[in-house]
């Protein structure tokens, strides 16, 4: 099956998700993957990639979005995804390929080549080439040998089924129609950092198969840094814009205390050897590539809890250093992440689908403890989607934002070759569930308070950031310098944010504000009043004995905005757009709240960024934000 047309569905809410897929559907489209909830600035939260394999139907309505075929001629340049670890990282998933179906290659995605032929018996290939990419990759371990008894080898059912693949098909909805991905992959199954062999290393064949060690400078390592950089010289153009590791299993056995340093070391390695190469790095240096660290299967926490969290654990604790830890342990509902036990990995007859249980001896499956690797149907799922989350999360916001000369502008849903380019940037966002909810690598200062991620189901991701003033601060602030914030004025925006506070419900208490001051304004554009300071947003929550109200803040006169929606201390914000039009700003609300109204967006003469006219959680004891209260444009 080779689909021809990739799109993708945005909405801001699972229902309306569901109804702009129905209309989908009903043009011919069908669901790719599962659905990614995104920050990395596409102006949504849901998104759901859709394909087509052959023709479709678009209603003609305005700002119907033409849809993306695959490209009939090679790309002109890679997005280069490194992959690199041990067997989790790689083909170890024990049910039947599917090459005609579920494992379909893409002509957009590559892979550099290892082995003498590009699959068993197929085209002859030479090492670093750039070749078709499929479900069982060129790592340093080769398990295109490892065929599953039911395999037709005429179909292509060879080896086994990995992840990369479908990474990379879940990102190309993400990238501009003339470009691809580029994998490399580099995985070794039993590979560790304080136990296994060094093995050998050669320029013209990389890593010996038996080199299980992992480690600056040894063979593994220069296996990952010489093909690394082999994707990069192909074309000047191409972009290194990930490194996915997956490693740790095997230092179980060795000495995991060991693990988190040299692990670092190896981190710090590659960037400085990537040093000369820094303009081809997402974001303008090495440093800004997000090393993306997935977790492993319940059998080996439940094995050995502590030498789990001393491994795995130590993955979570290096945001600042822009490598990010994606958990694989359960799905959404808290199960287990199916593995190839072979209760776990059923046979479907329906789609020609065999699972793991026909792999009965060490001859054909990949260990004989079945739940120490991902399922083949978890690897095409659940480890793919949060992975390709991870990647659109961490590489795409350093793309947008970084303003570095990095040949990657913007991520976002391809068009076809010359149709106008549009889309939506993010200036600033914060969650909890993002980079273990550090201000400071999502861009923002803080003070005169504390920050505390915890647990709320109702939050993004099931965190929330706890934000509690300091005793004898009138307020805290956080900060986060926004650049061109006046573009909003020309060309409308969004301003969104969630939060809920604690306590019973009392008259006249401040609960949190939200200033966003412009240090310029766009020619021909005047705002309301006259207080002296040029304002995008200027608003303050705060309560009556009844409800919690937006209120806007004006020199003059406070103008009550709409009441907020106030169920158990509960405030759901409406969406803020802005329109600008007839040279007034415009506040667009939900039907609910009445039309349209010009919005105040002068303050109050003292300057914002420093003077607090109100004294921000007066007679709260807490407050949960997921989007702190002051930008700056500067």
């Amino acid at each position: 099956m080779a689909f021809k047309h990739y799109d993708v569905v945005r909405a801001a809410s699972p229902s309306d998700l569901a109804k702009r897929i129905t209309q989908k559907l009903k043009e011919g489209w069908q669901p790719y993957g599962s659905a990614l909830i995104s920050t990395a600035g596409y102006g949504a939260e849901f998104i759901q990639p859709v394909v087509s394999e052959g023709s479709i139907s678009s209603p003609e309505e305005p700002g119907n979005r033409p849809t993306t075929s695959a490209p009939s001629v090679a790309p002109e340049y890679y997005y280069v995804i490194a992959l690199a670890g041990q067997s989790n990282g790689m083909s170890y998933g024990e049910g039947l390929p599917l090459p005609d179906t579920f494992d379909s290659p893409d002509p957009r995605i590559k892979q550099l080549a290892r082995r003498s032929t590009v699959t068993p018996g197929g085209a002859v290939c030479k090492y670093n080439d750039i070749i078709p990419a499929d479900h069982c990759l060129h790592d340093v371990q080769d398990m295109s040998r490892l065929n599953h008894p039911k395999a037709d080898l005429s179909k292509g059912q060879y080896g086994t089924v990995g992840q990369g693949l479908h990474i990379a098909k879940k990102l190309l909805p993400f990238i501009p129609a003339n470009a691809g991905i580029l994998l490399v992959p580099c995985c070794r199954g039993g590979s560790a950092f304080t136990t296994g062999a060094d093995g050998t290393y050669s320029d013209a064949s990389g890593a010996s198969e038996n080199s299980t060690r992992w480690g600056v400078d040894k063979p593994l390592y220069k296996d990952l840094i010489g093909r690394t950089k082999a994707a990069l010289k192909k074309n000047p153009k191409n972009v290194l814009f990930a490194v996915v590791w997956m490693q740790g299993e095997f230092d179980f056995g060795g000495t995991p205390v060991n693990h988190a340093a040299q692990f670092g070391a190896l981190v710090d390695k590659f960037r400085a050897d990537l040093a000369d190469m820094a303009g081809q790095c997402v974001g303008g240096s090495a440093g800004g590539v997000p090393w993306i660290c997935g977790d492993t299967t319940y059998f080996w926490k439940q094995k050995n809890e502590s030498t789990y969290q001393t491994v795995y654990g130590s993955y979570k604790n290096k945001t600042e250093k822009n490598i990010h830890f994606v958990p694989f342990m359960t799905d959404e509902n808290g199960v287990n992440v199916p593995t190839n036990k072979p209760e776990e990995d059923p046979d479907i007859p329906g789609i020609g689908y065999y699972g793991s249980k026909w792999r009965d001896s060490s001859a054909t499956w990949t260990s004989q403890d079945r739940a120490s690797h991902f399922s083949s149907w978890a690897r095409r799922g659940i480890i793919s989607d949060r992975l390709a989350t991870a990647i659109l999360r961490h590489a795409g916001r350093v793309a947008l934002n970084a303003g570095a000369s990095s040949t990657v502008s913007e991520v976002r849903p391809s068009s076809p070759s010359g149709a106008e380019a549009t889309g939506v940037t993010t200036l600033l966002s914060y969650l909890a569930s993002e980079s273990e909810g550090s201000l400071k690598v999502q861009g923002w200062s803080a003070s005169g308070g504390r920050a505390e991620v915890v647990s709320d189901a109702e939050g993004t991701g099931g965190k929330a950031v706890k934000l509690t003033k300091e005793a004898g601060k009138s307020s805290w602030v956080l900060e986060y310098a926004a650049g061109n914030g006046a573009a909003l004025l020309q060309k409308g925006g969004q301003i969104r944010c969630r939060f809920k506070v604690s306590g019973a419900l009392a008259a006249n208490q401040y609960v949190m504000a939200f200033y966003w001051p412009v240090s310029s304004l766009p020619q021909g554009v005047a705002l309301t009043g006259d207080g002296g300071n040029n304002l995008l947003a200027a608003f303050y929550i705060q309560t009556d004995a009844k409800d919690l109200n937006v209120m806007y803040h004006n020199a003059k006169v406070n103008r009550p905005g709409f009441p907020g929606e106030c169920f158990i201390c509960e405030l759901r914000l409406p969406d803020h757009r802005f329109r600008w039009k007839h040279n007034k700003l415009f506040l667009l609300l939900p039907e609910e709240y009445g039309p349209a109204f010009p919005a105040i967006v002068d303050c109050y003469t003292s300057p914002p960024t420093l003077v607090w006219p109100v004294p921000l959680l007066h007679g709260f004891s807490s407050s949960y934000g997921v989007l702190p209260p002051l930008c700056k444009d500067h």
